[in-house]
């Protein structure tokens, strides 16, 4: 059970809810010093004193009552944090592997689905983003989460990853036309391989960043960068082989290439 719940907390770890993660594991964050994350400590308890927030949104008792649903709000961005950790640090490289990995036509097919989940799960988390942006307005006349100067980089990051991985399957679909006819990568196959690199690269760091963001704990922004980095160690690695094994197969006899068996 020991096992499960920490899973299940580094699952939460990646969210930008913080009290989501706080309740879950029975203890308290410091919101750390930017207007999302509080200027002060919480307890996760709901309750806050001057200057403190619990809330996670730097509402304090002596800022009154925030002209938002803050409840919702923290809500929406649990499963914000959630499904933006789970399409950038699981699905999208799960998607590459398994190009690399499974055999024959398989591999194809297994890796335009897993991508196209992969993608959809991203929209829903962006659409959560930009419904924070548009329903919280931070203390102290700070404006909203995409004017706010501490926290606009992490929301404009991501729209701009949701937009060249937009790009992914036309470039593919190219990529496998050129490919099937002259059994030669193309600029499109170089540019599909990249702009995927590239951009899931700089989603993983964003999820990073919107921990910092929220002022989670050490040991939560520990454990999403260890996922993070296994899985894309794993990516990369997978990667390499697949270019190891398109060297073998080139340097070997003669024989009729087959789209099948010559991974991008």
């Amino acid at each position: 059970m020991e096992c499960i719940r920490r899973s299940v907390a580094i699952l939460l770890a990646s969210a930008v809810g913080a009290q989501a993660v706080a309740q879950f594991n029975g203890g308290g964050f410091d919101g750390g010093n930017n207007p999302f994350g509080g200027s002060g400590s919480g307890s996760g308890s709901g309750s806050g004193s001057s200057g403190s927030s619990s809330n996670g949104f730097g509402f304090g008792t002596s800022q009154g009552r925030p002209d938002f649903d803050i409840e919702a709000a923290m809500r929406a961005r649990a499963i914000h944090g959630i499904l933006g950790a789970l399409a950038m640090v699981v699905f999208f490289p799960l998607g590459s592997i398994f190009m690399r990995v499974l055999p024959g036509r398989w591999a194809l097919w297994v890796h335009a689905l897993e991508q196209i989940v992969s993608y959809s799960v991203y929209i829903a988390a962006v659409g959560l983003g930009l419904y924070l942006v548009n329903e919280v307005q931070l203390p102290g006349g700070g404006g909203n989460l995409m004017t706010n100067p501490n926290t606009s980089y992490h929301p404009i990051i991501g729209i701009v990853v949701l937009v060249f991985l937009f790009l992914q399957p036309f470039l593919g679909i190219i990529h496998h036309a050129k490919f099937k006819k002259t059994q030669r990568r193309q600029i499109w196959s170089y540019l599909h391989i990249f702009n995927g690199r590239v951009f899931i690269t700089l989603g993983i760091a964003n999820g990073g960043l919107g921990l910092w963001m929220a002022g989670e704990s050490k040991k939560l922004k520990t454990a999403y960068i260890a996922v993070a980095a296994v899985m894309w160690g794993l990516w990369m690695l997978s990667a390499l082989w697949g270019e190891w094994r398109r060297w073998r197969l080139a340097r070997g006899p003669p024989r009729k290439p087959s789209y099948v068996d010559v991974p991008f």
